[in-house]
Formats: C-alpha cells, sequence, structure tokens
C-alpha cells in the first residue's frame, strides 16, 4: 500500500510541475515522467489495474459529457466535411501504422496503436487493454499531440496566409460553450453510473470496453436533457492516475527503445501533414469552407485544444468545434476495435 502512495504522490507532484510549466497534456506527461523517474531511482512504482479500469471510467464519462443533443443537430449542416474527415483519418491509421511496423521493431498491433488519432490520455489505456505494448505508444502519441498543437496551426497559418478571418455565427443550438450546470451529486452519481456500466463493459468482454461503455452511459444521459458537466480537477485527477500507471510499465527497455522510434515519429508526422493539406483542399473544394477552416478539421489534436488554437489564428467556427468533438468520440469508439480486428485478420 506504501508503495502504491508513493507512487500516486510521485505522479501528482510531476503532473502539476509540467501542468505549471504549460507542457502541452502537462499533468498526464508530468504524471508519466514522475511516475518513471520513481521507478527506475527507487524502485518503488506500483498501481494496480483498478487504476487503469478507473481512469477508463472517467475519461469515457468526459467524453461522454462533451457531446449533447445540439452538437448532433449540429451534424445535420457538418456532416459531409466529417465524413471525409473520419474517412482520411482511418487511412492514415492504417497506411501509418503499416509503415511504422515496417519500418520498427513494432508488432502490428502496437504499431497501429501508435496512429490511432485518439487522446494521449486515451489511446495508451485502450493499447494496454488491447494487448498492445503502452510505452511506445504513450511516446507517440506525445509526439502527434505536440506536433498537432504546436506545429500544425502555425503551418496552416501560413500556407493560408492570404485568406482572411473565418467567422461562423453561433446558434442557439450549438455554442462553443456549453452552459450547462450540474451539482456535485449529479457529477458524482453519473460517475457511478458510468462506473457500473464500464465494469459491465469489462466483464463481457468487449475490446476497450470500460472506456466504450462509460462513454454511452453519459452519452445516454446527455441525450435524454441529465446536465452533466464535470469539474477540471476530477478530468485531472484522472489523469495522475493514468499518469502513475502508464509510468510504472516504462522501464529501461524504453530508454533503450527510443532511437528505434526516431523514424516511426517521421513517419507519423509525416503521413499526418500530407492528410491535413490534401484532404484539407478535398473539403474546401467540395464542401465550401475556407482551407483554414478545413485543416484545422485534420489536424492531429483535441476539441479542447482546437477551441483554443483556431480563434488565435482567425477561424471562429462553433462547427470546427462540434466536428472535433465528435470526431473524438467516434476516434476512441471504434478505430482501436477496428485496428485488432484487422490485425487479427492479418495474423490469422
Amino acid at each position: 500500500m506504501t508503495n502504491i502512495i508513493v507512487t500516486l504522490l510521485a505522479s501528482l507532484v510531476g503532473g502539476m510541475l509540467f501542468f505549471k510549466l504549460k507542457v502541452p497534456g502537462g499533468v498526464l506527461v508530468g504524471g508519466i515522467i514522475g511516475t518513471t523517474i520513481l521507478s527506475m531511482t527507487a524502485g518503488m512504482a506500483e498501481m494496480p489495474y483498478t487504476a487503469r479500469l478507473i481512469a477508463q471510467i472517467i475519461a469515457g464519462a468526459f467524453i461522454g459529457s462533451s457531446v449533447d443533443r445540439d452538437d448532433l443537430k449540429k451534424m445535420k449542416t457538418i456532416y459531409k466535411p466529417f465524413l471525409i474527415v473520419m474517412a482520411s483519418l482511418l487511412v492514415v491509421n492504417l497506411v501509418a501504422g503499416t509503415l511504422v511496423y515496417l519500418c520498427s521493431p513494432l508488432d502490428r498491433l502496437t504499431a497501429f496503436m501508435c496512429c490511432v488519432p485518439g487522446g494521449m490520455s486515451d489511446t495508451p489505456l485502450i493499447a494496454s487493454e488491447l494487448g498492445a505494448q503502452m510505452p511506445p505508444v504513450v511516446i507517440m502519441q506525445f509526439v502527434r499531440m505536440v506536433v498537432g498543437v504546436g506545429v500544425f496551426p502555425g503551418l496552416i497559418l501560413y500556407v493560408t496566409k492570404k485568406e482572411g478571418e473565418t467567422v461562423v455565427e453561433k446558434s442557439e443550438a450549438g455554442t462553443q460553450e456549453k452552459k450547462a450546470v450540474s451539482s456535485t451529486a449529479l457529477s458524482i452519481g453519473s460517475l457511478l453510473f458510468a462506473g457500473v456500466c464500464g465494469v459491465i463493459g469489462r466483464k463481457l468482454g468487449v475490446p476497450s470496453g470500460a472506456l466504450l461503455f462509460a462513454i454511452l452511459a453519459i452519452l445516454g444521459l446527455k441525450l435524454a436533457g441529465v446536465p452533466i458537466v464535470y469539474p477540471k480537477w476530477i478530468k485531472r485527477a484522472a489523469q495522475v492516475l493514468s499518469g502513475a500507471y502508464i509510468g510504472c510499465s516504462v522501464g529501461l527497455d524504453t530508454l533503450y527503445m527510443l532511437p528505434s522510434l526516431i523514424l516511426p515519429a517521421l513517419i507519423i508526422v509525416g503521413v499526418y501533414m500530407i492528410n491535413a493539406f490534401i484532404t484539407g483542399n478535398i473539403i474546401a473544394k467540395t464542401c465550401g469552407i475556407s482551407r483554414r477552416e478545413s485543416m484545422l478539421m485534420v489536424t492531429p489534436a483535441g476539441a479542447t485544444d482546437m477551441a483554443l488554437i483556431s480563434a488565435d489564428i482567425g477561424v471562429n467556427s462553433p462547427n470546427l468545434i462540434v466536428l472535433q468533438i465528435v470526431r473524438m468520440l467516434t476516434v476512441i469508439s471504434i478505430f482501436p476495435n477496428m485496428d485488432l480486428l484487422i490485425v487479427n485478420l492479418l495474423d490469422s
């Protein structure tokens, strides 16, 4: 029990430090690094499977709470670019995953999971659940996140510098920020409901069932009109928990693996970059959307990041945020299981 408490403290201290330094995904990244340092120096890092299960359930609850009926109504106006984005990301996942598999010592499932355009908090946990190697997935997802947040927006702004600001009027059905009010009791009750559903998903043996069933549980409540909004500290607590669990799996063998991951990282960045420009132009030409907004739709960053980044480079469009939210939900729910199915077919 002492080792578990010390591990959580190491993850908390590292997470808060990196959060204060404004590192992208700082709480999770710092938690992983803090736990890894503890593991390599004192050999005390320990975290039970229950930590992963809880982290998946909380992550699923947050993902589910980010979508509501208004978002789904807006899909009537953005379904065409959404379908193009999802088709392109699936191709990117499979193409980049195959190239990484061929150019690295990683197994096929791990290579595919490294290229899933999901969240850094969620994808490594799902990878572990499906039987992939977690440390390489953590590293590649971090690279994707940093590039998506720190590099892509600047490049997109540069290549579209002749375009003006893109403004889409907010409607009552969809805004960049949902002003739902949720009580503490409702938050706790919904988390418990997500927990029960997540455990059921796990017991049924559904791939990444805990995460998927938790998403569906809270999404169902949101679509029924229940105003669920979680405080940020709950999400950060889940990130500390995830960081502790993931960090326990990172050892010296991961450090030795780093040189062999340089080429895969370049492949992932390159394929995503090519996709952003090609698919962005396709969306612009076929859907009547500016090139800048179209490219941002395909940028491998999260919905929260897009809300902050897009306005900074002259795109004020609620449609972009809604598309990113629904994209995240779809990717996390479908892509990992699809990758597992494809890998099983190829290896059979």
